[in-house]
């Protein structure tokens, strides 16, 4: 059991597997590791958790700390699946200790890559976490968002950090790619997203393939085979529904009523079950509407729906609505930089997006070109920001090379701007 354990771990040898590096994440994870918490690190498929993961190992060894003393195993590897039995999984910890004589006091890092893959993980991590015997830190990683709910949310409420990655910022897409923080670039990005292996891929027909096998596994993995999913053709319809209109203003009751014009009769709570299992498994986010009435938080729903990566959208067609493209941009990165986000409507105007930070506010406008001073296009985006009657910071965010002087108080800040720089 050991030898092969000894050929996916890094006791003897330099970590492999990592990538370029993730500075942000990497900075994050290094902050966690003090306490012994549990780490759980989660995102979708392709964002590149367990790259991020091993350069975390590979940091914590270019520290000082012993490389024996770090257990890793990527559930993914099919040499490894015995460890998919809890029991197993915990007989080979024993091993793996015994071998190496570590002291009760010394600190093992335990570090599972899609730890999901085991049956009953939630025992096993629970158990770890409560052995006294040695002083394990945790570190976990999984494609689905309710990775900590049910009992093992409960158990661990005030004990564990999570880290939610990602795929690739525009800045690190520039770096990347070595290409300038410009507009070229920022189009490029709103075409292809922010998955990682694209990188390495020069050629669209290729890119095009990864994108749709990307898609597919997360419908096939981490949709049908985790839920028991019959209707994989409804599924796919709803994926391509989304896929096909990112950013825009949605309503199950409407897609209802499309696939009944189509001849096929399917339930509310069907459709709801399936907009679920797409948001654990990262492929879209909701965006709820925002309120000022207590009553109304309970009564609202998502009214905008986006993609985890923009790239997506490639799936189903190959040259997109850059609005909506840079709408969704805009929003994924607001989350990247812990935002909590909501649409809003005021005096039937629509707002698209008030984000909230702590005490830290802002309002914001997207669109890819708001042309000049006088145009239908300028006013539409500057309007609705002027009923806000707060001192928060207004931004309208475009694509447009020039910028506009603020108006009453409200800044017109370049897409690229924001990306690479933030709020002024």
């Amino acid at each position: 059991m050991l030898e092969v354990l000894k050929r996916y771990n890094f006791w003897d040898k330099p970590v492999s597997g990592c990538g370029i590096l993730r500075e942000s994440y990497l900075e994050k994870l290094s902050k966690m590791e003090q306490s012994k918490s549990i780490i759980t690190v989660t995102g979708g498929r392709r964002v590149g958790k367990s790259i991020i993961v091993r350069q975390f190992i590979r940091h914590l060894i270019e520290k000082g700390i012993n490389p024996e003393t770090v257990f890793y195993a990527n559930m993914f590897v099919q040499d490894i699946d015995f460890l998919k039995d809890r029991k197993v999984f915990k007989q080979a910890l024993d091993k793996w200790r015994k071998h190496f004589k570590f002291s009760e006091k010394e600190r093992l890092f335990v570090v599972i890559d899609e730890v999901q893959e085991i049956k009953e993980w939630e025992l096993l991590i629970s158990s770890l976490h409560e052995d006294y015997t040695a002083d394990f830190k945790i570190i976990i990683t999984g494609s689905n968002a309710k990775l900590l709910s049910g009992e093992l949310h409960t158990y661990l409420a005030g004990r564990s950090f999570e880290l939610k990655v990602f795929p690739l910022s525009f800045k690190e897409y520039a770096h990347f790619n070595n290409m300038e923080t410009d507009r070229k670039t920022c189009i490029n990005y709103l075409n292809y997203g922010g998955m990682p292996e694209l990188v390495k891929i020069a050629d669209d027909f290729t890119k095009e393939n990864l994108i749709t096998s990307t898609v597919d596994s997360i419908i096939m993995r981490d949709i049908v085979l985790r839920h028991d999913i019959r209707n994989v053709s409804l599924l796919k319809k709803i994926v391509d529904y989304f896929c096909a209109s990112p950013s825009d203003e949605f309503s199950k009751l409407r897609i209802s009523n499309l696939l009944k014009q189509n001849g096929e009769k399917v339930s509310i709570n069907t459709i709801s079950e399936y907009i679920e299992y797409l948001k654990d498994a990262f492929f879209i986010h909701e965006c709820s509407l925002f309120s000022y009435k207590k009553g109304a938080i309970l009564q609202r729903t998502p009214l905008k729906v986006y993609l985890n990566d923009p790239a997506f959208s490639r799936s189903v067609r190959k040259a997109g609505d850059f609005g909506k493209l840079l709408e969704n941009i805009v929003y994924i990165e607001l989350l990247r930089k812990g935002y909590k986000v909501e649409t809003m409507q005021i005096d039937g105007k629509e707002i698209d997006f008030r984000a909230q930070l702590g005490d830290k506010k802002v309002y914001i406008q997207v669109a890819y070109t708001i042309g000049d001073d006088e145009s239908a296009l300028f006013k539409r985006e500057f309007e609705p920001l002027t009923i806000i009657n707060d001192h928060y910071p207004k931004y309208v965010i475009s694509l447009d090379d020039l910028t506009h002087s603020p108006v009453n108080g409200i800044q017109h800040l370049n897409a690229v701007d924001f990306l690479t720089k933030g709020f002024r």
